[in-house]
């Protein structure tokens, strides 16, 4: 007994030294922010603060000198300490620890701080340092952060990782004739001979993603909502947009922060709201807390906007505004979630947007805006599910996309039609105060939600949320003598293999007067629709005839005769819209011709006066145009084509969708006598249509004009860029203005000065003159610059935004569908087998028609 005691005193003995020596063992230090360090941070560090200084000159070229002061608690001293910076360790001046010099070294993107000078307990680290540029958008007259998702760390010395929260105190001096803003309220604004000392509050809880400033010469609307004032910065020189935009911009921001309120019963959780409209911003929105910034020219519509743009712009401030709750009140704990902050943000967005439009169909709306775009990537073999799987936070911008904005309403809508809408509010509401100014996950969400509901939640997540893809769903149908004598649904992954997506179905058989409808459960690989028995076979069946089923839904021969004929006689604008958007998805999958497809919406343009369907069609039409006919089908149907969008752009009496077809029309137009038509309305500055020429509007045209007219190209150039009054814009002008030359030497000289970093810095910019690049009318010239677009994938998700890798994809993809493309890409992923995953599923979703050639 005592030889045994003995024995398990040594193993214990053992056990210990060996765990000890685990503690001891150094943390790698890796470049980025590798999980394993975000853990063991977070299991160490709280009561985080940050105290920082920036003096910013008026010369963008000149250097930006920082100070932090960081304060934290520390809970174990076992590890040196990384503090994130991406930058050279030159722009590292001096580091103190608790008031003494620190013996600090710098490696792999980490200034590290010896455990010898730290303290179990409260510690203070002081930093000067050379801020970096990377991520402070610098232009002549202004400059703005844009840190998300860990970018943080390429401005100053910190911890950046999303689950790190932190408060902020800020302290900005600029060039007097500037203004400053932050997360923070404004405490006080020193004003000296020529320079003007701002400093702010201190903020709640924030991750560093979300800590933002900007600085520059912008112009100010002030407006007071429930005793709040709230401020709008911007740069629009044009007094007539601001005139007939601003009170439906702050219109549009009261009712979403009132309903908001509303919803959560949560009050606004933030010290202010205020709003910078940014010329070229790369984002739609990005929901810095107090300091949101928004793309300008999707706040300031031209005169006439159509629905679509209006929509489009309630839904961003609504999107952005429910990050203020979902997102910055209670954020993801790491980014391979980040998709649950876009879920709420979108998901709430929709629902606020509906009574400002209450002439809408809300569920086409619905089915317009989310399920096109998720289909763009699921149809792709480069889709990728909602949940993805990100070891460092170096790599979290190839994680955004369509699936998570909007795919991930979708599935959140099928969420609430299995709890309920009023469970899921209140699990919301629960969700929220739970974790308040703290992080969560999706999975702490579904355990609140499990409590209400006999579903198998989890189960139902990890078919949704878990799994890339989409089913593909089709009919067996058998019947005698014209009645239906058995009729089933079946399901398939894109393999062919039977699937076992979960989800509630709207079959409705179409006939000649009326519509059937009939709810089906789809669970394992088919179900019988029972009720179908009997019935008269029908002209059309549409499997999801509701809207509340996701997939590939394959037409019978039958049913795909009937709409490409007849679809303006489905009288329901959802089941309409619905069709349209399957017809499509039939074009991808190659199951419905594109010139079939083309021909249906030159028939169908008279006919169609739903402003959401018609504006869907029209861009199915431009995309099918150049994407799924040939050079030959083209110049069969292109003439015809114009002259059926010219008679319903001039007889159209609502001038919304009067700027969608004249969008449209411009997009395809090809023929002398079309483009000549609107190169002397053009020229003369005159009206098209009775559709009146905004400078923007005029800008593109002469883009358009450029490429297809290259005889008149560099006039057309030329006398745009002398017309243009907005400075922000006459630089866009000039940066592409060599995209759109007629001489091909110009345009591949500018197409390499974009291997520099510094000739993106303008990132839409850059996109869009890579569409001017690979217009499909240059589509043979563009195969050179094919290779080299590629090459340069991984530095641009190393030095560009979050969307800038899918963006610059989407670009240099836009105008190919020959064999040729496809070989170019298929032999660039053949070459390295080791390419980042992530990366090689925006390849295959942006190369999709060219793979399948």
């Amino acid at each position: 007994m005592k030889k045994r005691v003995s024995i398990l005193v040594l193993l214990v003995c053992c056990g210990l030294l060996w765990a000890c020596n685990q503690q001891q063992k150094e943390m790698s230090i890796e470049k980025g922010v590798a999980k394993e360090l975000a853990t063991y941070r977070k299991a160490n560090i709280s009561q985080l603060v940050y105290q920082l200084k920036f003096s910013i000159p008026k010369d963008k070229e000149e250097k930006i000198l920082g100070k932090n002061v960081m304060t934290f608690d520390l809970s174990s001293i076992n590890q040196d300490l990384q503090i994130d910076f991406r930058e050279s360790a030159d722009h590292i001046q001096s580091v103190k620890c608790n008031g003494k010099t620190s013996a600090f070294r710098f490696e792999n993107e980490h200034l590290i701080v010896p455990k010898s000078d730290l303290i179990a307990s409260s510690n203070k680290i002081e930093v000067d340092f050379i801020v970096g540029n990377t991520s402070l958008n610098r232009n002549e007259e202004f400059l703005y952060t844009l840190f998300v998702p860990d970018r943080a760390r390429t401005a100053f010395p910190c911890f950046d990782q999303p689950d790190l929260k932190a408060s902020f105190e800020l302290q900005i001096e600029v060039p007097k004739e500037w203004k400053a803003m932050a997360n923070g309220k404004l405490a006080s604004q020193n004003n000296q001979k020529d320079r003007s000392v701002y400093t702010f509050a201190r903020t709640k809880a924030l991750p560093t993603y979300l800590f933002s400033f900007v600085a520059g010469k912008f112009e100010t609307i002030t407006r007071e909502h429930k005793g709040r004032k709230h401020t709008l910065y911007h740069r629009e020189t044009d007094p007539e947009k601001l005139a007939n935009n601003t009170d439906e911009i702050f219109r549009l921001l009261f009712e979403s922060l009132d309903w908001l309120e509303e919803y959560t019963d949560v009050p606004y959780p933030f010290a202010k709201y205020d709003i910078v409209a940014i010329p070229s911003f790369q984002y739609g929105g990005m929901e810095h807390t107090g300091a949101t910034l928004y793309k300008a020219s999707t706040l300031f519509l031209d005169n006439n906007p159509s629905q679509n743009r209006q929509l489009k712009r309630a839904n961003l401030i609504a999107h952005e505004t429910a990050h203020m709750w979902f997102g910055d009140l209670v954020t993801m704990k790491w980014f391979d979630q980040v998709w649950l902050k876009e879920v709420f943000a979108n998901f709430l967005a929709d629902k606020i947007t509906n009574p400002s439009f209450p002439d809408m169909n809300h569920k086409l709306k619905f089915q317009m805006a989310h399920f096109p775009s998720s289909y763009s990537v699921d149809r792709t073999s480069g889709a990728n599910p909602i949940n993805q799987v990100l070891p460092n936070l170096k790599d979290a911008g190839t994680v955004y996309g369509s699936i998570i904005y909007h795919k991930s309403p979708i599935v959140m809508n099928m969420l609430e039609n299995i709890t309920g809408e009023k469970a899921l509010q209140q699990g919301l509401q629960k969700y929220l105060k739970q974790f308040a100014y703290g992080n969560a996950t999706w999975e702490d969400l579904i355990a609140i939600l499990d409590e209400t509901t006999e579903f198998d939640l989890k189960n139902w997540s990890k078919v949704w949320v878990d799994r890339a893809g989409r089913p593909q769903i089709h009919f067996n149908l058998t019947s005698e003598n014209g009645i239906i004598s058995k009729l089933e649904l079946e399901q398939r992954d894109k393999e062919g293999n039977a699937g076992n997506w979960t989800q509630d179905l709207e079959v409705i058989l179409g006939y000649q007067d009326h519509m059937e409808s009939i709810p089906v459960t789809l669970k394992g690989d088919k179900v019988e629709i029972v009720a179908a028995k009997g019935k008269k076979q029908a002209l059309y069946m549409i499997p999801n005839g509701k809207g509340n089923a996701y997939g590939l839904f394959v037409l019978d021969p039958q049913s795909k005769h009937y709409l490409l004929e007849n679809i303006h006689t489905i009288k329901d604008d959802l089941a309409r819209g619905i069709a349209w958007i399957n017809l499509f998805e039939n074009i991808k999958a190659g199951k419905v011709s594109g010139l079939d497809f083309v021909q249906c919406i030159e028939k169908q343009i008279a006919k169609e006066d739903n402003t959401l369907i018609q504006q869907r069609i029209l861009s199915y039409l431009s995309s099918a145009y150049w994407h799924n006919l040939s050079e030959k089908e083209r110049k069969e149907v292109g003439e015809q084509l114009e002259k059926t969008l010219w008679k319903k752009l001039n007889r159209e009496k609502n001038m919304g969708r009067k700027a969608s077809l004249f969008s449209c029309y411009r997009s395809i137009c090809e023929s002398p006598k079309a483009l000549e038509q609107l190169f002397q309305a053009w020229k003369s500055e005159d009206q098209i249509a009775g559709l009146q020429l905004s400078e923007s509007k005029a800008t593109s045209l002469a883009s358009h004009l450029a490429i297809k007219m290259p005889s008149k190209a560099e006039g057309i150039l030329s006398l745009q860029l002398e017309r243009i009054k907005n400075r922000d814009r006459k630089k866009r002008m000039e940066f592409v203005a060599p995209s759109l030359s007629p001489k091909a030497e110009v345009r591949k000289a500018f197409f390499e000065s974009l291997s520099k970093a510094e000739n993106r810095e303008h990132e839409p910019w850059v996109c869009e003159a890579l569409r001017n690049l690979h217009h499909p009318l240059r589509q043979q010239e563009a195969l050179e610059y094919l290779p080299k677009n590629l090459e340069l994938l991984q530095e641009i998700q190393f030095t560009g935004d979050i969307f800038f890798p899918k963006n610059w994809l989407s670009a240099s993809y836009s105008g190919h569908q020959s064999k040729e493309a496809g070989q170019i890409t298929r032999e660039f992923l053949h070459a390295r087998p080791d390419y980042p995953e992530n990366l090689k599923l925006k390849i295959l979703q942006a190369a999709d028609l060219v793979l399948k050639k």
